[in-house]
């Protein structure tokens, strides 16, 4: 039963990361989608209940902006949406924004990989 309740706690939690990131990723998809098909978009999120895309994009703003205060990447999620903001070309190359945005991620993939080596290896 151990085992069950783990795999469990397990699999929410990287269904969890997988959504934040194709929610990141649908973010950064429609970036440069014109007030018409955004408008488009938000009414059928909105007819079937669920968050408009305008709404997702005012949160996942205000969680880059909280990350870019804090100056440091705490999770996978947050990695991510960096890093699709980064490579999404929104950004000057060589901007102080990209400077500090390049460094955050430098320092959390270090992070990562030494995270990653103490794990103990899967049987």
């Amino acid at each position: 039963m151990v085992f069950l309740g783990n795999l469990e706690k397990t699999s929410l939690s990287n269904a969890k990361k997988g959504l934040q990131m194709a929610v990141n990723d649908v973010v950064e998809m429609s970036s440069d989608w014109t007030p018409k098909q955004l408008a488009e978009a938000d009414a059928k999120f909105a007819e079937v209940g669920s968050l408009t895309l305008s709404e997702v994009r005012r949160r996942y703003s205000k969680k880059y902006l909280q990350i870019l205060k804090r100056g440091t990447i705490r999770s996978e999620a947050e990695y991510y949406l960096v890093k699709g903001i980064v490579d999404g070309g929104g950004i000057e190359p060589g901007a102080t924004e990209a400077t500090q945005l390049q460094a955050m991620m430098s320092d959390f993939e270090t992070r990562f990989v030494a995270a990653q080596k103490q794990k103990p290896a899967s049987k």
